[in-house]
């Protein structure tokens, strides 16, 4: 299996405006504007013609938030 991390941002209505592996440039696009959330889920990518989904997305908009606000010396 070769796992690799996926992130998605959405606008308000879910609309996933978004996609990329990189999780600076998805963060950098979920601060973007209010209302965006930002989801992470695992793929198995050992096959590159058949990628497989191993978890399903994740709303990790709370998680960033705090790391955001705890990098700033905020709580």
């Amino acid at each position: 299996m070769k796992a690799q991390a996926f992130y998605e941002v959405t606008d308000h209505r879910g609309e996933v405006e978004y996609g990329s592996a990189s999780p600076s440039e998805a963060i950098n696009w979920w601060k973007r504007g209010p209302g965006k959330t930002i989801y992470l889920s695992i793929w198995d990518e050992q096959d590159p013609e058949d990628f497989k989904l191993i978890t399903d997305r994740i709303d990790i908009t709370p998680s960033v938030s705090a790391a955001i606000a705890s990098e700033k010396g905020e709580r």
